[in-house]
């Protein structure tokens, strides 16, 4: 660490040198203050932090600093709900927040809500300038625009003078324990950082080309035990060679994931807009179903993947079995196209009608009705083998990471005092809907205030529910 006198540390504003915004540190244990809060990660959880840690400050003198590997902060929430940032859901219930969120420790999750949940999100963007509209329960900055969002982030930080530094990647945390204090020198982008607390909110390799297992390590080199990151809310892949005739159709579907192995049987349903790749299956449904895949995979389970294409009969069957009586009785002496059409995407029909051994000009005549009634009942039950998930680049969020029984319910890890962890290297991963941006801002925002309230405070110190 550097500790001469005439050794200063010269911060970046998002990775720009800006008039009016740059501020100028001295490094070293006689000038650096322990009133200072570091946080790793300038994503969503990251950005809320600081924040949350701003907002806790009544006296305004601590100072906090944001560290990005990126050369910017804020990516991957301008790719989240499609661009228009889906930033949480007016669906949620803190009294059953398994119903939306997995997680080995769901527990401890409605504690958590309690502290910062939905309502609470909305004030906080309210209170920093945006305005936002729902749609179907679904929350969106009005703009619809995700741009809006991480803008709304910036200024705050900008007007709270939070200093972010960019292209500062992380090499090393060292903790130092003085008497019950605890003090955290950061090496990053070639500099030593001394903090009095430290935020992990690196987020999870989700989306990154590269997998960069760094949060993690990070964390584990700090004490903490990381359950198996895994793709979650990603793509299927599964076996079959039809799947080229497939590509592109999109439609209505009801899709249960079926696993065996290991001596158990478990199986999960989802319905909504299926899309069919050219290697196996997509789309929301698949995505709410796909992080129970991932782990049955790695477990080296079995998983099959049941798709109904009709799903409107499921509470009817006897309305679906008088329409096949009544189409096999109507279209007699007729091609397989003229008594499926209509029925679904004339590509699954191509497809189910060759896989029962039959050609489209094919006539429904008395031979060919057995092979027909399989081809009825392949639209209702069209079973493949899940073969494997598309890599992390592809998924939305990771399962896996931090277990939640190692941080309390401020956040701060149990095994080392001073740290916190927030997002995505948490072991919780939420459904498709703005959920697991909901858990960013409510982890982010406990982690920051809790950050702030509890320095100079021995450990373990604090009121039930909250810090003195």
């Amino acid at each position: 660490m550097r500790t001469g006198s005439d050794t200063w540390s010269r911060l970046k504003c998002y990775g720009k040198e800006r008039a009016g915004h740059m501020r100028l540190y001295r490094i070293g244990t006689g000038c650096m203050r322990r009133r200072e809060i570091g946080i790793i990660g300038g994503g969503a959880s990251g950005l809320m932090a600081a924040i949350s840690a701003a907002q806790a400050d009544s006296s305004g003198s601590c100072k906090i600093t944001v560290l990005e590997k990126k050369d910017r902060v804020g990516k991957k929430l301008l790719a989240t709900g499609n661009g228009k940032c889906n930033l949480t859901n007016l669906s949620f219930s803190v009294e059953n927040p398994q119903q939306y969120y997995r997680s080995q420790n769901p527990e401890a999750l409605s504690g958590l809500f309690a502290q910062f949940g939905v309502q609470d999100t909305l004030k906080q963007f309210r209170r920093m300038g945006m305005l936002v509209m729902d749609r179907n329960s679904y929350v969106y900055p009005l703009s619809q625009q995700a741009a809006t969002v991480l803008d709304t982030l910036r200024f705050t930080l900008e007007e709270q003078e939070t200093e972010v530094v960019t292209d500062c990647a992380v090499e090393k945390i060292t903790v130092s324990q003085k008497g019950r204090d605890t003090e955290f020198l950061v090496r990053a982008g070639g500099e030593d950082w001394l903090f009095g607390k430290l935020i992990l909110a690196c987020g999870s390799i989700a989306g990154e080309k590269n997998a960069d297992f760094g949060g993690y390590a990070l964390a584990k080199a700090l004490g903490h035990t990381i359950l198996k990151p895994l793709p979650a809310l990603v793509q299927l892949r599964c076996a079959g060679s039809f799947w080229k005739g497939l590509a592109g159709v999109r439609c209505d579907a009801r899709i249960q994931l079926l696993i065996s192995g290991r001596g158990t049987k478990e199986s999960y349903e989802e319905q909504g807009e299926l899309q069919l790749t050219d290697y196996g299956i997509s789309g929301i449904p698949v995505f709410q179903l796909s992080r129970f895949a991932a782990a049955a995979l790695d477990a080296g389970r079995q998983v099959k993947a049941t798709i109904d294409f009709l799903p409107g009969f499921r509470d009817n069957e006897a309305l679906w079995q008088e329409l096949v009586e009544e189409k096999c009785t109507s279209c007699r002496q007729r091609s397989m196209e003229v008594l499926f059409g209509g029925l679904v995407n004339k590509k699954i029909i191509q497809t189910a009608v060759k896989l029962c051994g039959l050609s489209m000009g094919d006539r429904a005549e008395r031979k060919n009705l057995p092979a027909i009634r399989k081809v009825f009942a392949l639209l209702r039950s069209f079973e493949v083998q899940v073969t494997d998930t598309n890599p992390f680049a592809n998924a939305q969020v990771c399962a896996g990471g931090v277990p939640l029984t190692e941080v309390d319910g401020h956040l701060e890890s149990r095994i080392c005092p001073g740290l916190y962890l927030a997002g995505e290297l948490l072991d919780a991963d939420g459904r498709c809907g703005g959920y697991n941006l909901q858990w960013a801002w409510t982890t982010g925002y406990i982690a920051g205030k809790d950050a702030v309230l509890s320095l100079g405070k021995p450990a373990g110190q604090r009121k039930k529910g909250k810090r003195e």
